[in-house]
């Protein structure tokens, strides 16, 4: 008896691939393997489809990964309350980010190592984050920077703590409110 073995390329008839399916198994390989090891290939081998199947879908290696960035970051981050003041809507806000960050911390350093990544929605999001900084503080613009490299730092640190993150309960937003006094 032959055995028949599965071709990649173009899924079989009634077996669309879809942008969605394909930007889902692409975050998930790129937190698996790492931006080393992450890229058009690996992603076609876990999709068991060819390379050029994976480009038909994303375009080139930037494009698949400006797709990746929006797809994370181009779901609106709940708002906080017009009523709060700003300090407060700057806690929510980079509180809502950090889970994100922490949620996708590979994504995060393919950005911080590329500086075409940031745009659209990071670049919004950004864009809110000075504005609310400017409505009480002196410096905004070195405010913001700290803010946000607080963020990024402690979002990162606790995804590579992983199940060791526990103790850390609790320490992003002690840090936020001494930042922010």
């Amino acid at each position: 008896m032959t055995e028949t073995r599965k071709r990649s390329g173009r899924p079989a008839a009634g077996h669309a691939l879809s942008l969605d399916q394909v930007l889902d198994a692409g975050l998930e390989l790129l937190e698996e393997l790492g931006a080393q090891g992450f890229g058009i290939r690996a992603l076609a081998r876990k999709l068991a489809i060819t390379p050029m199947s994976v480009i038909y879908h994303v375009g080139d290696q930037q494009q698949l990964m400006q797709l990746l960035v929006e797809r994370v970051h181009g779901e609106p981050l709940e708002e906080p309350a017009e009523s709060m003041p700003a300090v407060q809507r700057v806690q929510v806000l980079l509180g809502h980010y950090m889970a994100r960050v922490r949620r996708y911390p590979a994504l995060t350093l393919c950005v911080f190592g590329d500086p075409r990544l940031f745009g659209g929605s990071l670049s919004a999001f950004s864009e809110r984050l000075r504005h609310e900084v400017r409505q009480f503080d002196a410096e905004p613009e070195l405010l913001f920077d700290l803010l946000v490299d607080y963020t990024h730092g402690h979002a990162l640190a606790l995804a590579l703590a992983g199940e060791g993150a526990q103790p850390l309960a609790g320490a992003f937003e002690a840090g936020l409110r001494r930042l922010l006094r």
